[in-house]
């Protein structure tokens, strides 16, 4: 089976998030904060990462390159409250990440990135 994990503050986004990855036939893990990471999330290797981007006390761009060290995963897809182009343009350069998502975002394209 697949793996997934989606790491989000907002609660509604991450139960759907979750939803759609269960439809999707991911196990997944949903947590609200990277404070909540374990050591068997650092031992997994995930086929997708969904998170957000803003946490405190960490840049954006230094989280994208941080979840690359930490934790192994095939894909990662940022869904974020923070729509600044610039940010993610700066992201989506680093070719580090799949799909950059600012809320409210379209779930078809998100469908057809995770399927």
């Amino acid at each position: 089976m697949k793996k997934a994990l989606i790491i989000q503050q907002d609660v509604i986004i991450l139960k759907i998030m979750e939803r759609l990855m269960q439809l999707n036939s991911y196990d997944c893990r949903a947590i609200r904060t990277i404070s909540d990471l374990n050591i068997e999330d650092q031992t997994q290797n995930f086929d997708i990462i969904i998170s957000e981007i803003l946490f405190d006390g960490i840049a954006p761009l230094d989280f994208v390159h941080q979840i690359q060290e930490i934790i192994l995963h095939k894909t990662l897809i940022i869904v974020t409250n923070m729509g600044q182009e610039r940010i993610r343009n700066e992201i989506m350069n680093t070719n580090m990440v799949s799909g950059f998502f600012a809320v409210p975002f379209d779930m078809d394209r998100m469908q057809k990135l995770i399927a």
